[in-house]
């Protein structure tokens, strides 16, 4: 099932290998939920996905496209068209100031749509995204096997530690990075800084099985040296030089 939000920043293809490491009939507790690309892909395929997120506007999005998807989409298209840069602008710093929360939902999918980065609350200006193909794709969203938990905490690190016991922990990270500027610097309603290390440190000691996907990066290697790390690239496809990685899924078991 094709996801109705976009993801410009990590398109993750490892969707087939996931399947290899996670038996049907799993429970998958799912960690910085935003898209759903990696996350629905297993519902269709038996397993069961409880996805948390900390962050409210994209809890409720999500649930208000669970429960009527069709409402969503008639609001949105009477937002569209957005006039311009400047207009773009003032909606992606006010969006969440909507009193309606299927207006703010309507809000969140179009300014997605027609953000260059896919963040609602950043990137530049471009409506070309927002097209019938992608009013079809949340008109008809149905999934199943999937459940939407919003963890009242302030670090996702803390859901981790009080979600209740599953299968597997996912955590589709994206990029890694070492944290040096990330004090003071400002931050959509809808994004989550990850402290890596800290995740790390979190993980590795962690009985309970866990996967977690990044974009290949060299630190990584050394990190988790100590589990499996699987390499792959572009299309998903196993490898096995550093060289050729586009994604590594890296795993305790």
């Amino acid at each position: 099932m094709k996801s109705p939000i976009k993801e410009s920043l990590n398109n993750f293809k490892c969707s087939a290998f996931l399947k290899t490491l996670i038996p049907r009939g799993s429970i998958v507790n799912s960690f910085l939920f935003f898209d759903g690309g990696v996350e629905f892909n297993l519902t269709e395929s038996d397993r069961f996905v409880v996805a948390h997120t900390t962050k409210y506007v994209i809890y409720e999005f999500w649930k208000c496209a669970l429960e009527n998807p069709k409402k969503i989409t008639e609001i949105s298209k009477f937002l569209f068209p957005i006039e311009d840069q400047d207009s773009f602008h003032i909606l992606q710093e006010n969006w969440p100031k909507y009193k309606d929360p299927y207006a703010r939902s309507a809000l969140f999918f179009l300014l997605n749509r027609c953000s260059e980065s896919g963040f609602i609350s950043a990137g530049k200006f471009n409506p070309n995204n927002y097209n019938p193909i992608a009013l079809s794709y949340l008109n008809k969203f149905q999934v199943k096997n999937f459940h939407i938990k919003l963890n009242k905490v302030d670090n996702f690190i803390e859901g981790i530690e009080n979600a209740k016991k599953g299968d597997y922990l996912l955590l589709p990270v994206g990029k890694f990075s070492y944290n040096f500027f990330e004090h003071g610097k400002s931050r959509g309603f809808e994004m989550t800084t990850v402290d890596h290390k800290k995740l790390f440190e979190n993980l590795h000691h962690k009985k309970e099985k866990w996967i977690v996907i990044y974009k290949a990066h060299n630190q990584l290697y050394n990190l988790y040296k100590d589990h499996n790390i699987t390499m792959l690239n572009k299309y998903g496809k196993v490898v096995a030089t550093p060289e050729k990685a586009e994604e590594v899924v890296i795993a305790n078991f």
